[in-house]
């Protein structure tokens, strides 16, 4: 039996001796039948394939590449981007209630359970914006039913957003909570106040006057 490698070194032979080969063919047996196979024309198939093949594997690598370098500038950005997040409570060694007042009064959420960042202040009860960007606020109260509870959230000198619950005599106990996302430029400052004559609830156990946030993304 004739090899491929004895073929086409048969025709480079012919080639090299200036024949005018236009048709190299061989009998290849088949079981009992015979087939004619066209070496030239097998090859260029061969050789077709091949560059098709290497240009598929050279456009594959570049993807790869491509999407290689986009992970990593995403990698890079996630780093790199700022990590703002808290989460505080009322601070009380007992059980009380705070308020009423006759006039609106800042909450200061002393018991700090996370603050990443540290754009949080548990003395004053203020969020500074580390960063422009977009941020979410969210808070709770909770309070008997004898008097109403009033809260809001203030940007600066703005309220931005309030949570009532009014006084009830069908009930003991008032919960009340709410949340704003709000455009921040570094250093506005937010923070939490109590109504007018009204009052909330502070335990020394279950935390259920909070206040929380965290910084969506940066802009």
């Amino acid at each position: 039996m004739i090899t491929i490698l004895g073929l086409v070194l048969f025709g480079s032979v012919y080639l090299s001796q200036g024949e005018d080969v236009a048709e190299l063919a061989c009998k290849c047996s088949a079981g009992s039948g015979v087939s004619e196979v066209n070496i030239y024309a097998e090859l260029r198939e061969l050789r077709a394939s091949l560059a098709e093949l290497s240009a598929q594997l050279s456009s594959t690598q570049d993807e790869v590449q491509e999407q290689k370098a986009t992970v990593d500038e995403l990698r890079k950005e996630s780093r790199e981007r700022p990590k703002v997040a808290f989460s505080a409570s009322l601070l009380s060694n007992e059980d009380k209630n705070h308020g009423p007042f006759n006039t609106e009064t800042d909450l200061v959420f002393g018991k700090v359970l996370t603050n990443i960042g540290d754009a949080y202040n548990p003395i004053t009860g203020v969020f500074t914006a580390p960063v422009k960007g977009v941020y979410y606020f969210r808070f709770s109260g909770y309070g008997y039913a004898g008097h109403p509870m009033g809260l809001s959230v203030f940007k600066g000198n703005q309220r931005m957003m309030s949570a009532y619950e009014h006084k009830s005599s069908g009930d003991t106990n008032d919960n009340s909570s709410n949340g704003v996302t709000l455009l921040l430029e570094v250093g506005d400052v937010v923070y939490m106040r109590l109504w007018i004559e009204t009052w909330v609830n502070i335990d020394r156990r279950y935390d259920y006057c909070s206040f929380s946030g965290f910084l969506l993304f940066p802009v």
